[in-house]
């Protein structure tokens, strides 16, 4: 009799009850010595819902075998009959509540032994999507599968795998994980959102100080580099497990910090993660270029298929205000630039930029000077009016400490903004890309992503607030170097009037662009290849 033969008679035997105990040992041998074994038993026994409980982590798995065994011995009404078999007579319960412990050991012993053997074929997850990545370990191309032991770490960027058919992940650099068995992620550093599948509840990411374990849908993850580990679901449930303290199952909208001394609830801010990777767009993309070239006069002209439609004049018309001169002509990155000079200097067009929540990408030059002066921040690139929440778009140099570090690229709504890390005051060119993907409630806080010099930036504060660009009411059309929050004839602002640096080579597209589209402008100076 061959070995798949003799199983399957030793699982029947075990099916009604009557193994002994040489048969469970022999059993136990096979199973240890052949996985594939071990699998086609699993697959032909009646109680594969409770042995497939040993494949979820080896801890869980324990304390649920003797809770389950307990409930055996000690069960002598008809209470804990009800869930496996109604009709079964008392006696024939108990055999096949035997039969289940017996299964249920060896499933457990022999998952345990295969556990400890490294099994390079099996997959633990599959790279779909890079993003704006920088990586800081082995490079990953899309398709590429990950097994057992294998990390992921980046600087910069979004990264999306899928698990093995347990869910999707993306995870936002820097970031470190590391994939040690099935079912089982371990988070060093990062943000992660994961949105599990049936197949995938159960799945444990370990942290630091404790461990989320998925219970239905979709949550976020992240380790700081203090150590302080965050979790927030952002549909259906997970149960967090501090090192220190006890587990606390966590609904839709709760969140709860973990740390050295514990865990406690915190508010939940579904802003922290990227909850979705930005959309490939298929369509034409149209733009509107202002390049800045001409050698003299108060007017840049606009190109591009924006600039022809519709019945406005898109060109850039300089202005001063008050005591302040006009936009200067200067040497820029390819031939000429902008320079505002902070007091007076704006451009308005009468092209009045993307409106609601429609994908859009806005990039150009920009050169912040080492002397930032925080009330000149405000202002480089905007749209839209300050009526409502939400229905501006402006692109700024961030002023406001409260809002993330000073200095920094920096995408506002009127209540809501995006801050990005890399420090522009530094007197030098860099390009700025600035992109939001569409849906149906784009936020700034989790669909927008920002570049500097062609690399995706870290984000180091977001505040949500839903796009709704209005343009149709607005009174300008897109401004240059000045602060949407500046009307005319206000004498003072806090926040400061009008923006001082330099500027080349803006673009608007109607469509959220990739970071190879991105560089394509950068490099070459337009977006045809």
């Amino acid at each position: 009799m061959n070995e798949e033969k003799r199983v399957l008679e030793l699982m029947a035997i075990f099916q009604d009850g009557d193994a002994t105990e040489s048969q469970i040992a022999e059993l136990k041998d096979l199973l240890k010595e052949d996985e594939a074994l071990l699998a086609l038993a699993r697959k032909q026994a009646s109680l594969h819902a409770q042995l497939s409980i040993v494949l979820e982590n080896e801890f869980a798995a324990e304390r649920r075998r003797m809770k389950f065994i307990s409930a055996v011995k000690e069960s002598d009404t008809d209470q804990f009959v009800q869930g496996v078999k109604a009709r079964l007579t008392r006696r024939r319960w108990f055999s096949r509540m035997a039969a289940v412990a017996a299964a249920l050991l060896i499933g457990f012993g022999a998952a345990i032994y295969f556990s400890n053997q490294v099994q390079p074929d099996a997959i633990m997850a599959t790279v779909d999507r890079v993003e704006g990545v920088q990586w800081h370990g082995d490079l990953l191309q899309q398709g590429e599968q990950l097994a057992v032991g294998q990390s992921v770490k980046i600087d910069k960027g979004l990264l999306e795998m899928d698990l093995d058919g347990r869910g999707r992940l993306i995870v936002e650099g820097p970031a470190h994980i590391d994939f040690p068995e099935s079912g089982k992620a371990v988070l060093h550093q990062g943000r992660i959102v994961m949105r599990a599948t049936e197949k995938g509840h159960g799945y444990r990411v370990e942290t630091p100080q404790g461990s989320i374990v998925d219970l239905g849908t979709e949550f976020g993850v992240s380790v700081g580099q203090d150590g302080i580990v965050e979790t927030h679901v952002i549909e259906g449930s997970v149960e967090a497990i501090p090192t220190r303290g006890k587990s606390v199952t966590l609904l839709q909208n709760k969140a709860m910090r973990l740390a050295s001394d514990g865990g406690h609830a915190i508010d939940a801010d579904a802003g922290k993660f990227y909850t979705q990777m930005p959309p490939e767009h298929q369509e034409t993309v149209k733009s509107i270029h202002w390049s800045f070239n001409e050698t003299s006069g108060n007017v840049a002209r606009a190109t591009g298929e924006l600039a022809d439609a519709g019945d406005v004049q898109p060109d850039m018309v300089f202005y001063a205000d008050g005591e302040g001169k006009a936009p200067e002509r200067v040497k820029g990155m390819l031939g000429g630039a902008l320079s505002f000079d902070g007091v007076g200097a704006y451009a308005e067009s009468g092209y009045r930029g993307i409106e609601g929540g429609k994908p859009r990408s806005v990039c150009f030059w920009l050169k912040v000077p080492e002397d930032f002066v925080l009330t000149q921040g405000f202002g480089i690139v905007s749209w839209g009016r300050l009526k409502h929440w939400g229905e501006v778009w402006q692109v700024s140099v961030n002023p406001l400490a409260d809002h993330g570090p000073i200095g920094r690229l920096r995408l506002g709504s009127h209540g809501g903004q995006v801050v990005g890390s890399t420090d522009l005051r530094d007197g030098k060119w860099h390009h700025i890309g600035v992109v939001m993907y569409g849906g149906s409630q784009p936020n700034v806080g989790t669909h927008v992503i920002l570049y500097v010099d062609g690399v995706q930036e870290r984000v180091s504060r977001r505040a949500l607030q839903e796009v709704r660009t209005e343009i149709e009411q607005a009174e300008h059309g897109v401004w240059l170097g000045r602060n949407t929050s500046f009307k005319k004839h206000q004498e003072r602002n806090a926040q400061g009037k009008f923006f001082r640096g330099g500027l080349d080579e803006l673009y608007i597209f109607d469509a959220a662009l990739s970071q190879a589209e991105l560089l394509q402008i950068m490099e070459s100076g337009s977006p045809d290849r």
